[in-house]
């Protein structure tokens, strides 16, 4: 495993394939950085390392999120009000990182850009993160490229995002712009996120019809492991899901708990969604 960073090891790891084989497949869990103080984004990230996440999705708060359901742009919105930046973001990064799970970065390509496509992702490997993503940002743009390069320069897993209805040959496409590496791009790439559905997340937890279908195409195209997230808000949601993917996500449902009861309650609310007896 040496030159593997936290997310290689833990896809890369043979008991992942029983594991999921098993109907046990991985948790990410979604959170907004800053959210809703630095302080308390903070415990939010310990609470779900605590109640079972084997995969932290930190999101660096953004004015214009595309791919965020009403929950999430609220709560983002409000980090921001509260005084979140990236480059606050960034320092809470190396303390969720220092929990011990893999760290995905979720950002949108502005900040990105603004930041500097080399000096962000150097940035993020530094703090521990294991992964980027970024959904506005096709593989086979000049930002997706550039950070593809920069991906595969500092070790971080660049992430593919798609939805059902994408066609094959526009899979097989994204695919192949993410490839460079001997082994096809499989190490860059980490897993493939495949939405739940078109559309935002969090609205509804209403799956797209041909998911599975589509699951089963994206993961053959890319052939990486699957992540579904999108609408994901119960137990019934996660052994739904469980047929078809490797890593299941959810984010809306965290942030509802906190507006409802507070922090103290994620702990309990991963629990709860992660039981798959």
């Amino acid at each position: 495993m040496a030159g593997m960073n936290k997310l290689q090891t833990l896809l890369g790891d043979p008991s992942t394939l029983l594991r999921v084989k098993s109907g046990k497949p991985f948790f990410m869990a979604h959170m907004i950085a800053g959210y809703r103080s630095d302080s308390e984004s903070e415990q939010v990230a310990q609470a779900l390392v605590k109640g079972g996440a084997d995969i932290i999705e930190l999101q660096i708060p953004f004015s214009d999120p595309m791919a965020d359901g009403p929950t999430i742009a609220v709560a983002s919105e409000d980090a921001l009000k509260a005084g979140a930046t990236v480059a606050k973001s960034l320092e809470l990064l190396k303390k969720v990182a220092a929990f011990g799970k893999p760290v995905a970065v979720m950002s949108y390509t502005n900040p990105v850009f603004r930041y500097g496509i080399p000096k962000f992702v150097k940035t993020i490997a530094d703090a521990g993160a294991s992964a980027l993503i970024v959904p506005d940002c096709p593989f086979d743009t000049e930002e997706g490229q550039a950070l593809i390069a920069a991906c595969k320069e500092n070790n971080i897993c660049f992430i593919p995002v798609v939805s059902p209805g994408v066609p094959e040959e526009r899979l097989k496409q994204l695919a192949s712009a993410g490839g460079g590496s001997s082994s096809g791009g499989k190490d860059l790439l980490g897993f493939v996120y495949c939405t739940s559905r078109q559309g935002i997340t969090g609205a509804t937890s209403k799956f797209a019809k041909d998911l599975a279908d589509f699951a089963t195409l994206a993961k053959r195209v890319f052939n990486l492991p699957l992540a579904v997230g999108f609408g994901v808000k119960s137990k019934e949601d996660v052994q739904s899901l469980a047929k078809i993917a490797d890593i299941v996500i959810a984010g809306s449902v965290f942030v509802d708990a906190i507006k409802a009861s507070g922090i103290g309650t994620v702990e309990k609310t991963i629990r709860e969604i992660i039981q798959t007896e």
